[in-house]
C-alpha cells in the first residue's frame, strides 16, 4: 500500500472534490482517481460510495479515514522527534494563515524571527479562517493564524495575537468623510465594496450589523474582492465605500489616500489567534516561533508599530 495513495484519499474526504485534490497536490484528475483505486484494490474494499453525487464514504471508508489520521499524526510525530536531536534551529517554518493575519501581521513576525535564525526558511499559505483550523487539525501544518478560534474538542491549543478593528473608509472629497459621524441609513445610497462570503471581515460585519437589525444586502453592492488591498485600492479610485480592517488599511489610512467615517453606535471588533497542537510532538522551531510569537503578542499594538 502507498502511503501517499492514503494521504490523497485523506486530501478528498477533507476538500470532497477531485478536481479540488489534484489542484491542491498539483496532480491531474485522473491521477486523483486512480490513486483511489489503486488503495481501493490494494486494500481489497469500497472507500467511496459512488452512487451518491455528493462524495459519501462506505463503513470500510470511514475506518481507513481514520488510519490515514492517525499515521499522519505519527509522521508528524517521528519529524518532530528527529528535529528536536538537533540543537540548531533550522528547517522550513510552515504556516496556514488566513487574509489578515497572512498579508500584515505574518510578514513583520516572519522578518524579524528569520534575521535571528538566518538557517530557516519560511512558506505561508493564504486560506479562510475555517480551512486554516482544518488544516492544522489535520496536521497539513503545524500553524495557523486566522480570526476564529477552534473548538476544544478538535485538540487544539491557541493564543490571541493581535486585535483589529473593522472601520469604514471612503476616497478623501467623499459626502460621508465631511461629517464627524453618519447613521448606518445614511450610507445606503452610496455604491459599497464587499469582500467575498467566506471572509473573516465579512462575517464579523455581518454579526454587528445584525445586532442593530440592520443586513449588509440594504447596501449598494456594486464590487466584490477577495483581499483588502483590493477593496482599499478600489475605494482609493473612488468605486465606493467599504467595511475595512484597519491593520489592512492602515498604510493608507496613514498616507491619507482613504478617510475613516465613524458610523454611529456600531463598532466592529475581533481578535487573531496563533492555533497549535500542544502535544509534545511539535520541532525546535514550531517551540522557538511559539514563544517568539507570544512575547510579541504581549505587547499590545506591536502590529502597529
Amino acid at each position: 500500500m502507498n502511503l501517499d495513495y492514503l494521504i490523497t484519499f485523506r486530501e478528498l474526504v477533507r476538500m470532497g472534490s477531485f478536481s479540488a485534490v489534484a489542484k491542491s497536490l498539483s496532480i491531474s484528475q485522473p491521477a486523483v482517481s486512480f490513486q483511489i483505486q489503486k488503495l481501493e484494490s490494494d486494500l481489497g474494499t469500497i472507500l467511496i460510495d459512488r452512487s451518491q453525487k455528493k462524495l459519501k464514504l462506505t463503513d470500510s471508508g470511514q475506518i481507513v479515514l481514520s488510519f490515514a489520521h492517525t499515521i499522519n499524526e505519527e509522521q508528524i510525530r517521528l519529524h518532530a522527534a528527529l528535529d528536536r536531536l538537533r540543537n540548531d534551529v533550522a528547517g522550513e517554518l510552515q504556516i496556514a494563515a488566513s487574509t489578515i493575519p497572512g498579508e500584515f501581521l505574518v510578514p513583520p513576525l516572519l522578518g524579524e524571527f528569520m534575521a535571528s535564525h538566518p538557517d530557516i526558511t519560511a512558506r505561508v499559505d493564504i486560506m479562510d479562517s475555517a480551512t486554516v483550523i482544518d488544516s492544522v487539525k489535520y496536521g497539513d501544518y503545524k500553524l495557523g493564524l486566522c480570526g476564529s478560534t477552534p473548538p476544544e474538542t478538535d485538540g487544539l491549543s491557541s493564543f490571541k495575537l493581535a486585535s483589529d478593528e473593522i472601520v469604514l473608509v471612503a476616497a478623501p472629497g467623499h459626502p460621508l468623510t465631511t461629517k464627524q459621524e453618519v447613521n448606518l441609513s445614511e450610507i445606503v445610497k452610496y455604491s459599497f465594496i464587499c469582500r467575498e462570503v467566506t471572509s473573516g471581515t465579512r462575517l464579523s460585519l455581518e454579526r454587528s450589523l445584525a445586532n442593530r437589525n440592520f443586513q449588509l444586502e440594504k447596501l449598494k453592492i456594486r464590487l466584490v474582492l477577495s483581499n483588502t488591498e483590493s477593496v482599499v485600492s478600489a475605494v482609493e479610485a473612488g468605486n465606493g465605500i467599504a467595511f475595512v480592517s484597519s491593520i489592512g488599511a492602515k498604510r493608507s489610512l496613514t498616507l491619507g489616500s482613504v478617510k475613516k467615517v465613524n458610523v454611529r453606535g456600531l463598532s466592529v471588533r475581533r481578535d487573531f489567534h496563533c492555533i497549535y497542537y500542544a502535544k509534545d510532538n511539535n520541532s525546535r522551531l514550531i517551540e522557538e516561533f511559539l514563544s517568539f510569537t507570544r512575547e510579541k503578542s504581549s505587547s499590545p499594538g506591536w502590529h502597529c508599530r
